[in-house]
Order: C-alpha cells, then structure tokens, then sequence
C-alpha cells in the first residue's frame, strides 16, 4: 500500500502515531495512537490523497477513524478530519464514521461542526477482528517549517467552510499562520 519511508520525528511524541489497515468495499480503517495534532496530520493527509488517486477509476474509499486510543486532537488534525469527510461525503454520500471515541473527542468534534459529515458509531464487528498485524503505521516525513504553516492554514480554512461559526474561533489563528508565511518567504 504505501512505501516506508524515512523516519523522521518531526516533533511529535514517539507514542503518536497513526496506522491503517484496508477492509474490503475500500473500507479504510485508520488508527489514532496518543495525539492526533499538527505534528502528525500532514501523514493522514498524505493517505487520503494516495487512496484517492489510486481509487480514481474504481470505487472512492470509506474512512472508518478508530479513537480508542487517542486522547486528543487539535484543530490542525481536526481540519484534515474535515477535508477528508467532505471529500467522502461528496463522493460516496456516505459519512466518515469515527469509532470508539472519548467524550472529550466527541465534544471536540461536536464543537467544530464536524458532526454534519462525520458519524460517531460503535465499532463493527468486523473491525473489531483486525489484529495489530493488519495496521501499516504510517511513517513520519521530514517537512519543511513553509510546507507545515502551508498545511496548517488549509486545515483551518477546512473547518472555517466546514461551519460559518469557526471563522471567528480562528480568526487569530489564521492571521498569526499567515504572518508566519509571510515571514518565512
């Protein structure tokens, strides 16, 4: 599926960490290990873009985003979140389904607007029979600072047209990331 890379840890906790395991109908279950934040955010991106692309022809894949051992997500995380269940929503009609997740992550995803393309839903069966062994992690890339500040303001921009009400939460996110790309030219 996807090719190992070199590690790099970019900043991110060593328990941070996200894997994937492909089910049949092009079900895409994506674990959630520590943190989901900025620091990992840009490699789930980086999944989605590759399924896509190797789904153009055939049938679009399905996200199912296993929670039981995240502990949190910023909004950074949240946005990708966003892009991805858009585009899913938008080609499949079907929403990203988010699994066993905590309450402070069903809140998080509630808060931001998220909940009118993303599903909270208990876990199949099915899921529960995959085994450590069918997860590839997905391995951290070396990314330059321009390329993150890039990627942080389009995750914002996600969930700013995910839901109106975003747009003045992070108003002085925005502004402060685009100073920081400004600076960084």
């Amino acid at each position: 599926m996807m090719t190992e890379q070199k590690i790099a840890n970019g900043g991110a906790e060593i328990n941070d960490s996200i894997s994937f395991a492909a089910l049949p109908e092009n079900i895409i279950v994506v674990k959630i290990t520590g943190r989901g934040s900025f620091h990992n955010s840009m490699e789930l991106r980086r999944l989605a873009d590759a399924l896509l692309a190797r789904s153009e022809q055939g049938a679009k894949p399905r996200y199912i985003l296993d929670l039981n051992d995240c502990v949190t997500m910023d909004s950074t995380f949240m946005g990708v979140l966003a892009s991805i269940g858009l585009r899913q929503l938008k080609q499949t009609s079907e929403k990203l389904a988010v699994v066993n997740a905590n309450e402070q992550n069903v809140r998080l995803l509630g808060t931001l607007g998220l909940s009118q393309f993303i599903v909270v839903r208990e876990a199949t069966r099915e899921q529960a029979d995959l085994s450590e062994d069918d997860f590839r992690c997905l391995i951290k890339e070396d990314v330059s600072r321009r390329d993150r500040i890039i990627h942080m303001i389009e995750a914002h921009r996600e969930l700013c047209d995910a839901d109106s009400s975003n747009n003045i939460r992070f108003e002085s996110v925005l502004k402060y990331l685009e100073d920081s790309l400004r600076e960084e030219k």
